[in-house]
């Protein structure tokens, strides 16, 4: 009977890793994506994660989540960059930019490496300008 359920929670286990590495390594190979941290205002950890550009929007995944559904997700024309920090990368591997954002009335702090972050900047500076409206 004990080896019974210990075999069961054993094949759980495995399997609860196995689905966990699977979503990371399918989020990760979308074309777009980049390891990306959030920090809500006020809070003092960073949140591991992986963002996602998509069609208009850029949506981010917590790293640590059997989900495969989008965590955040901010549209282009109300994600604002407030202002950037530099910081050294763990390892002395180039550096990381720390992001304050606001989208509608939310601000946070994003994390990545400069390479994404002038991604990010481009996406957002490629957004379509505004049209009036036809009357």
């Amino acid at each position: 009977m004990w080896g019974t359920i210990a075999v069961l929670v054993l094949a759980v286990a495995v399997a609860v890793v196995v689905l966990f590495g699977l979503r990371v390594r399918r989020i990760g190979r979308r074309i777009g994506s980049f390891e990306c941290a959030l920090r809500r205002a006020g809070a003092k950890d960073w949140t591991s994660g992986i963002a996602c550009f998509g069609a208009g929007r850029v949506d981010w995944y917590h790293l640590v989540s059997l989900s495969p559904r989008a965590t955040r997700s901010w549209r282009r024309d109300r994600l604002e960059i407030l202002g950037r920090e530099r910081r050294p990368r763990p390892g002395g591997e180039g550096h990381v930019v720390e992001a304050r954002c606001r989208y509608g009335d939310e601000e946070f702090e994003l994390a990545m490496v400069r390479d994404s972050f002038a991604g990010l900047v481009s996406w957002l500076e490629s957004a379509p300008p505004h049209s009036a409206p036809m009357y």
